[in-house]
């Protein structure tokens, strides 16, 4: 388990896709981070696009690494 302080600068595997993004909180395995989404055009919604370009997301801690 490596550990994250709020402020971190990490790469996030979210959806299959890797982005840049800061650490918020740690927590009981999972780690809570604010991603940039790398391609506008990506479109990660269920439904339809995210609005915002730098959404807050939760991941296990496996799916995050320094960056």
């Amino acid at each position: 388990m490596t550990k994250y302080s709020p402020g971190d600068a990490v790469i996030v595997e979210f959806q299959g896709v890797e982005c840049e993004g800061e650490v918020i909180r740690q927590s009981s395995g999972f780690v809570m981070a604010r991603i940039a989404i790398p391609d506008v055009e990506l479109d990660m919604g269920a439904v339809g696009a995210r609005l915002d370009p730098q959404p807050l997301v939760c991941v296990p801690e496996s799916r995050v690494r320094a960056a």
